[in-house]
């Protein structure tokens, strides 16, 4: 399989899920663009994988607009957008601060939505390309502690499935990834404590959305999965 024309954009590359996927997706011979927040872990990283890197924040609608128009510049069309970046809220709501409400709301559901909004009508030009919106099986089912995070996850699961009808037809994959627990930084950057012996590895959660790229007469619609580790 010749990818290597292909430029994919991953956000929140900088660790976990994205991270990974810089790797794999450059193992299977596509062009992956780390994107992150951290200007020193982007350069960094990138270097160490030899692979184009940016400085996104994808919660700040100038970041998104000034970024993409440079990657565009840099590397001429994009094939494919995985919307990996997102943070973790857990607790009882009544004691969320509306900051954490807000940032929350900014990543997980804006953050996806209008970075799709930038890459979009290139794709649907061109009738070609895909797009992964990273989501959580906390957006198939409900419980407690988790309910602005649940809400950002129910909103991209209803506007991810909104896209793979309007999209499917124009040439464009628009596809949903639900993972369960990943052995990543995000619950210790929340300041959660959480067993990850028994998570999924970002390799793994990597290797499948790799899988529902590449074959483009595919549209893997609702993809979820949880280590088998989880269900003991």
């Amino acid at each position: 399989m010749t990818t290597d024309t292909k430029p994919i954009i991953v956000t929140g590359a900088t660790s976990g899920i994205g991270l990974a996927l810089i790797s794999i997706l450059k193992a299977n011979g596509y062009a992956p663009i780390l994107t992150g927040r951290n200007k020193s872990k982007v350069e960094k990283l990138s270097s160490q994988h030899g692979v184009a890197g940016y400085v996104l924040d994808v919660s700040n609608q100038q970041s998104i607009e000034k970024v993409n128009t440079q990657i565009t510049a840099d590397h001429g069309p994009i094939w494919g957008l995985i919307n990996n970046a997102g943070i973790w809220l857990e607790g009882e709501f009544a004691t969320y601060s509306p900051a954490d409400i807000k940032s929350t709301i900014n990543t997980n559901m804006m953050g996806t939505i209008m970075m799709t909004h930038a890459v979009l009508p290139a794709m649907l030009n061109a009738g070609k390309g895909s797009i992964i919106n990273v989501v959580s099986t906390g957006a198939l089912y409900t419980r407690k502690l988790i309910s602005v995070y649940s809400a950002s996850k129910w909103a991209i699961r209803g506007f991810t499935g909104c896209l793979e009808v309007e999209c499917a037809p124009k040439g464009v994959r628009v596809m949903g990834f639900y993972p369960g627990k990943v052995a990543s930084a995000m619950y210790e950057t929340a300041g959660i404590d959480r067993d990850l012996n028994i998570a999924m590895t970002p390799d793994q959660a990597a290797n499948m959305i790799v899988t529902m790229l590449n074959d483009e007469g595919m549209l893997w619609s609702h993809v979820s999965g949880r280590s088998i580790a989880d269900y003991v």
